[in-house]
């Protein structure tokens, strides 16, 4: 190889070399110069009763129920002539609420009436002659019973005349009317039902396990969506001893007080019965939202625990599944802040901003 060419060759190593040394340079300082962006996460206060569902209190879902549920129906059939309420409508005590059609039973009275002044006019009639001694004593007393017995045939059929107007038994709400005007009414058939939602009932099945850990006079609090999460303190009033059919569940009712009738029968509520470390039948534990644990391969359940903008993978031990969330047994402790958002881009220590 001539000298030309050997010194051509060893500048081209040269160069290559200097190209792959500026690479490997440029490529490090990449990598000590690279930040990793932090994940956005909403987190929760372990043990806030205020937080999202993190607290130690079991809720069971429940439903609204009116204290008293009254279906008005009339004695006696008739022609529904008028039905002078409307669903909804607050009425007193004593209100007409629904008339039928009295002409029948008004014809039947007056002439009942009649065969009453008839056997009242023959009774005084019989007496005076009676008196004279001109009779005997068992035809005055037939009389007198004959006008006995049409006065109360008269009376049961004035009876039937007042059952055709029907009265609010107790103060409410119309909560539905089963009939319109024009329809046909029979004894015993709803025709109005009333509403007493001055003090409301909350009603939640409980597992049969956990039963016997509440009874009547506990005080409860209930969370009503639909009123902006308010909550209402309680007590409970009934607790059952017999389980659905074929359910091994009973059912308890708390009383609350709605003075201002906001609460509405039917809707949607969260009951969390007594403090548990009052309750020895119910062990204490955490309640957190059910997608915020999660599972190994091996079946380990772990949560993300936001620690110093960073996000901690920490194994915990899960128990039973209640209406609000699922049970964390042991792991978590009050006050740490439990990723409730956000986890699915989590891996260990990875950087978090907590938002608000």
């Amino acid at each position: 190889m001539s000298k030309f060419n050997y010194m051509n060759q060893h500048a081209r190593l040269g160069i290559a070399f200097l190209v792959i040394s500026l690479f490997v340079t440029s490529c490090g300082k990449e990598k000590q110069t690279r930040v990793f962006e932090p994940i956005e996460v909403e987190v929760a206060t372990v043990g806030s009763k205020n937080g999202q569902n993190i607290s130690d209190r079991i809720g069971y879902t429940g439903t609204i129920a009116a204290n008293k549920k009254v279906n008005l129906s009339f004695q006696v059939p008739g022609t529904l002539e008028k039905i002078p309420v409307s669903m909804g409508s607050f009425v007193s005590k004593g209100t007409l609420v629904a008339e039928i059609d009295e002409t029948t039973y008004r014809s039947q009275y007056e002439a009942q009436m009649a065969q009453v002044n008839l056997a009242k006019e023959n009774y005084e009639r019989i007496s005076k002659v009676f008196e004279k001694g001109s009779i005997a004593e068992i035809k005055m007393i037939e009389a007198k019973s004959k006008y006995q017995q049409a006065q109360a045939a008269a009376k049961a059929t004035y009876q039937n005349i007042a059952h055709t107007k029907l009265h609010a038994p107790i103060s409410g709400y119309v909560g539905q009317k089963m009939m319109e005007a024009g329809d046909v009414a029979n004894p015993g058939r709803p025709v109005v039902q009333l509403l007493d939602i001055d003090v409301v009932k909350a009603e939640v099945p409980i597992p049969d396990e956990e039963i016997n850990a509440y009874q009547s006079g506990d005080t409860a609090i209930v969370k009503i969506d639909a009123l902006g999460d308010q909550e209402f303190t309680g007590v409970i009033d009934e607790v059952a001893i017999q389980s659905a059919r074929g359910n091994p569940v009973y059912t308890a009712r708390v009383n609350i007080s709605n003075k201002d009738r906001k609460i509405k029968p039917g809707m949607a509520c969260t009951i969390y019965l007594p403090e548990q470390d009052k309750k020895p039948a119910v062990a204490k534990q955490i309640i957190v939202p059910v997608e915020s644990v999660h599972a190994t391969q091996g079946g380990h359940s772990f949560v993300f625990i936001a620690e110093n903008n960073k996000a901690i993978k920490r194994d915990v031990q899960t128990g039973k599944l209640y209406d609000n969330g699922i049970a964390i047994t042991s792991g978590l402790k009050n006050g740490e802040k439990l990723v409730t958002s956000g986890y699915h881009k989590l891996t260990d220590n990875t950087p978090v901003t907590i938002v608000e």
